[in-house]
């Protein structure tokens, strides 16, 4: 798949995935994606949702009545797509393409979740939440307003604010990658963070003695101490 998320799509599905982690879920489905959108908050989907009348707490509440939280150890880091969650994303590719968008928004994630059976598009249909009237009302709010997360020139980070789903596979694939996701969740979680930030994977980098960053640093005075001082609250690069 070479569609691309925008900004607040792939937020959307980073909010997913901790849904998920609150549940104790080893996976992500598409009752994961609706709370995700609704955590996103002011996204076109739940704007659109909210032009329908539509409860967004109740939808919440009642998603996560149908998902009981489970036993068993946590997982960390990036969970297995369902295959009812994959078919939710054909179809959101498959309505970005409807309008002509080069990108995938959060618009076409709820459409998509609607599009097939599942929980949300169960709870959202209770609320009288018609795909059609659905449709409408979202091309008319794109209509009226445009959102610059969708935008290249207006991406907090470039180009590199898109990722091609093909190339963050390749990312996922790779047991070294796993290795540092998990010291960079370690040392976020060790400096009470809420997210994972660039300091952390810097942190995460200097921790893995396998790499060889740390001996090359350390030549230049940077030490994995030195750096938890200044990333530490109060440090120089805390301020």
């Amino acid at each position: 798949m070479h569609e691309r998320f925008s900004d607040r799509a792939r937020h959307a599905m980073a909010l997913a995935n901790r849904e998920a982690g609150r549940l104790n879920h080893s996976y992500l489905a598409p009752a994961h994606l609706m709370l995700g959108l609704i955590a996103e908050g002011a996204c076109v989907a739940t704007e659109a949702l909210r032009v329908l009348n539509v409860n967004l707490e109740s939808v919440r509440d009642e998603v996560r009545a149908q998902m009981p939280e489970t036993e068993g150890p946590r997982t960390i880091g990036q969970r297995a797509h369902t295959a009812e969650l994959r078919d939710v994303i054909v179809k959101a590719i498959d309505e970005a393409r409807k309008f002509h968008h080069r990108y995938v928004g959060t618009e076409h994630l709820i459409l998509g979740l609607l599009s097939i059976d599942s929980i949300p598009s169960r709870v959202l249909r209770a609320q009288g939440v018609n795909l059609d009237v659905l449709r409408e009302k979202t091309l008319a709010l794109l209509r009226s307003s445009v959102d610059p997360s969708h935008d290249l020139a207006h991406s907090r980070h470039g180009d590199f604010e898109w990722v091609h789903q093909q190339e963050l596979a390749k990312a996922f694939r790779s047991p070294k990658f796993w290795h540092t996701m998990i010291l960079a969740v370690d040392s976020a979680n060790r400096m009470g963070a809420g997210e994972i930030e660039p300091q952390h994977l810097l942190l995460a980098l200097l921790r893995d003695g396998s790499n060889g960053l740390a001996e090359l640093l350390a030549q230049k005075g940077v030490t994995l101490d030195w750096l938890r001082e200044q990333f530490a609250p109060g440090g120089a690069a805390a301020g």
